[in-house]
């Protein structure tokens, strides 16, 4: 990998979103469903009290871009993740994307090495991440209306690091899609925009399931439906009924929930097992993922600053205990 620090161009500092910047988000997002996807306005709002969102701003003060990211994925402390990174269409190109990831990395908690996103196949992102150092490791179907393919991307993130192993989910249930998907890895050789297998699950789950104790009692008559009678009207001793027009409108149906579907469980399990048999040997041959990246945004670990410790004195000393350097 060429160590090349991405400069933004011109001077971008990257502070930490507050409530205020909610518009920015939702607008910059809204502009970029296509590639980002959509987070529901009080899913933001989570996110930001979270301080799960970073802000880039230029010289003017004036918000260019945000990233939305955990240092936590599938309750893993070495793992990180990125949902959403966005720049407004007049900055890009800047590398102000590549400034938002590498303070993302260096925000993350020590023990995190890994992080990872989801892009589509079909958008020009997956070219940023892989010139920032991410490799393609899986891919699994998208939705059912875009029939998509979404590619895994993951890199470590420490700077030096050649030796953490990498890792992927073998199966998805929730994120953007909220649906059970099973996840593939990319055989070494074969690059990510090559054409992907859609494996869809086709197990239902929305029959009804069996009580654990039989109902014995006796079946109840069902209600009579209510009919909703206007106010009654008095005047001057007299009481006056509305009538109901019978020919009012129908309330609108509810629209029944999405039928959930899941895969074989057989199939889950053999999708696990490719998993693991599939990192157990790129893990120990590392050589076969090779990494094309072109910025280095790796994350610069400190060297543990000497502490004054006290130190009992030695049996031939008098006096006061002496401080010395650990």
């Amino acid at each position: 990998m060429n160590s090349i620090i991405p400069i933004p161009r011109g001077n971008v500092t990257v502070r930490p979103a507050v409530m205020s910047d909610l518009s920015f988000l939702d607008s910059l997002q809204k502009l970029h469903t296509k590639q980002v996807g959509w987070m529901p306005t009080k899913q933001l709002e989570g996110k930001i009290g979270l301080g799960h969102v970073i802000i880039a701003e230029d010289e003017a003060k004036q918000s260019v871009g945000y990233c939305i990211g955990s240092d936590q994925y599938f309750k893993r402390d070495d793992v990180g993740i990125i949902y959403q990174m966005n720049v407004v269409p007049q900055k890009q190109r800047e590398l102000i994307g590549a400034t938002l990831i590498k303070a993302m990395f260096d925000r993350a908690a020590y023990g995190c090495r890994l992080f990872c996103c989801w892009c589509a196949q079909d958008i020009a992102a997956n070219h940023f991440w892989e010139s920032l150092g991410f490799i393609p490791l899986a891919f699994r179907a998208g939705s059912r209306g875009k029939q998509r393919v979404h590619i895994f991307w993951q890199r470590r993130i420490r700077a030096g690091d050649t030796t953490t192993p990498y890792w992927f989910p073998s199966q998805t249930s929730s994120g953007s899609i909220r649906e059970d998907r099973l996840v593939f890895p990319i055989p070494p050789g074969t690059h990510w925009s090559y054409a992907k297998p859609i494996v869809l699950p086709t197990m239902r789950v929305d029959e009804p399931q069996q009580a654990a104790l039989p109902d014995t009692g006796r079946a109840r008559a069902p209600r009579k439906p209510t009919v909703k009678r206007l106010p009654s009207q008095p005047l001057r001793g007299f009481v006056f009924q509305a009538a109901v027009d019978p020919q009012a409108p129908a309330e609108k149906p509810k629209r029944e929930p999405k039928p959930k579907v899941k895969h074989d469980p057989a199939h889950v399990a053999a999708a696990r097992e490719l998993r693991d048999r599939w990192l157990e040997r790129v893990n120990a041959d590392p050589s076969v993922l090779l990494s094309h990246g072109k910025y280095e945004v790796s994350k610069q670990l400190t060297a543990p600053q000497p502490k004054e410790i006290l130190q009992l004195p030695h049996a031939s000393s008098t006096g006061s205990p002496q401080a010395i350097a650990a």
